[in-house]
């Protein structure tokens, strides 16, 4: 079986994180210590940010990235529906309402002209999500939140090394958003995340708010969480980091391998915006027979996968905020499909993946 994604450790990576958790199991110092201080850091020269923040969780993040820019319950944060669940999650959390906006046909990613019909007097921030690891179109947001004075989050959780004409993403905002979780481009072993900002006093906001809102020992000023990446997922990812320019190239040249292949077929791929990078968390196609083209390659023993079955908008806990109905974001929830993308995907394997998809197309056309 050929899987969507693959996160076994490489011999050499397995042996330089055993070494970086000894040493963080001889320190005796587990939280808030020397290999999260250093991470930051690291992370922070990646991304290009002034400051990084470890945290708990990529939600997290979020949530922590909406409090430290003064968003709190009541408010109105407009984002996408066409997105993990969590985006939204984060804003409940901090007792905000999510305002869901439609997303662009071409680019899969929010589309600021209905966001601007969504606008009222209570919305206090836009959350837009680089979606698949394809940068959102953040000039015009940017532009679009100068004019209403909104905060700008951005969700970058899918989107480590993602740029646009040469600014990685995590630079454009008040505060961004990135998850460490296994499967993600940069993954830990376990759960955590981080807020990247060009913000020294948001920064500093974070790191009090991650810390139960402590603003010194045992005197908690703010409303805090407990929230704060440990120092064990510090030195693993310290480690994985420096692998990581080199695992996007190898997903740009697995993407642009399926773009060849696949191009005169009957489906569509994600359009970047001008001068934008994806980092091909996922490499999605769009097409009008999923449902027959999934099981035929689960058939050939090829995972694929969809991201995302049902709008956020379209779920039980997030209904009550639905405006309006999303055409474009519920046409591509009915279209999308995830093929097999990680760095070790042999070319063997991608070409009989590609080979099954010229195959199904084949015998459907010869079946009309």
């Amino acid at each position: 079986m050929i899987p969507l994604t693959d996160i076994a450790l490489e011999p050499d990576l397995y042996r330089e994180i055993k070494k970086n958790i000894n040493k963080v199991i001889d320190s005796k110092n587990y939280i808030l210590g020397h290999e999260l201080e250093k991470f930051e850091k690291t992370f922070a020269k990646f991304i290009g940010a002034k400051e990084a923040v470890g945290v708990g969780s990529g939600t997290d993040a979020l949530r922590l990235a909406l409090r430290a820019n003064g968003i709190s319950a009541g408010d109105k944060v407009l984002t996408v529906s066409l997105t993990s669940p969590f985006t939204s999650v984060a804003i409940m959390e901090e007792g905000a309402i999510p305002v869901f906006c439609d997303v662009d046909e071409k680019t899969w990613t929010m589309d600021v002209h209905d966001s601007a019909v969504r606008i009222d007097k209570k919305v206090k921030a836009i959350m837009p999500v680089h979606i698949y690891g394809n940068p959102a179109d953040m000039k015009t947001i940017l532009k679009f939140a100068k004019t209403y004075k909104l905060a700008v989050i951005e969700d970058a959780c899918q989107a480590h090394g993602a740029a646009i004409k040469g600014t990685k993403v995590g630079n454009f905002s008040d505060a961004a958003a990135f998850s460490f979780y296994p499967t993600k481009n940069l993954g830990g072993l376990g759960d955590g995340g981080m807020v990247t900002t060009n913000s020294r006093k948001v920064a500093k906001m974070i790191k009090m708010l991650r810390h139960g809102g402590q603003a010194k020992r045992f005197w908690h000023a703010y409303r805090g969480i407990n929230s704060r990446l440990d120092e064990i997922q510090a030195a693993i990812l310290s480690a994985k980091i420096k692998r990581l320019n080199k695992h996007n190239l190898l997903r740009t040249t697995i993407a642009k391998r399926y773009q060849r292949a696949l191009g005169n077929l009957p489906l569509e791929f994600q359009d970047t915006v001008e001068g934008g990078v994806s980092v091909n968390h996922l490499f999605v196609i769009r097409t009008k027979q999923r449902p027959q083209l999934y099981t035929f390659l689960k058939s050939k023993n090829i995972t694929t996968d969809v991201y995302y079955p049902t709008p956020v908008h379209e779920q039980p806990i997030f209904k009550k905020f639905a405006q309006s109905a999303l055409p474009v974001t519920e046409k591509l929830s009915k279209e999308l499909l995830a093929l097999p993308i990680f760095p070790k995907l042999k070319t063997s394997h991608q070409e009989y993946v590609i080979s099954m998809i010229h195959k199904f197309y084949d015998t459907h056309r010869k079946s009309i």
